[in-house]
């Protein structure tokens, strides 16, 4: 059964950050559907349902993941930070920064230079 959906915007009934992310079953269905088909769009709006709807975070990383290996290049930069932030992986944290930074986004550029900051710090030497 599909959940209802959230109400529409209007100048009388606002609705909270969250409910724009809102997705009913069907909606979320057919976006999964394009995004296990190559979808870079639909991957990455299902990792913000999860990020502020749902607050999956294992289905917010998957879908982060496909969005980034799509080409997304805002779910490559998020991918980034949540690894740097999340101390995880850095030089896989780097390698999606990289990415999205050579599309054109500056604040990957920056970033970067961040993270690669962190990598050198770890083994010890100066960035």
């Amino acid at each position: 059964m599909d959940k209802p959906d959230a109400a529409p915007a209007s100048s009388s009934s606002p609705i909270s950050g969250a409910q724009s992310y809102a997705l009913t079953d069907a909606q979320r269905a057919e976006l999964i559907t394009k995004a296990e088909a190559g979808d870079a769009e639909a991957a990455f709006r299902l990792s913000l349902y999860y990020t502020f709807t749902s607050s999956d975070d294992v289905q917010r990383i998957r879908w982060l993941t496909i969005a980034a290996k799509a080409g997304h290049v805002v779910a490559q930069h998020n991918l980034a930070y949540d690894l740097y932030m999340g101390g995880k992986d850095l030089a896989e944290a780097a390698h999606w920064a990289a990415e999205s930074s050579k599309s054109g986004n500056a604040e990957a550029g920056d970033l970067l230079k961040e993270i690669e900051a962190a990598r050198a710090k770890a083994r010890g030497s100066r960035p």
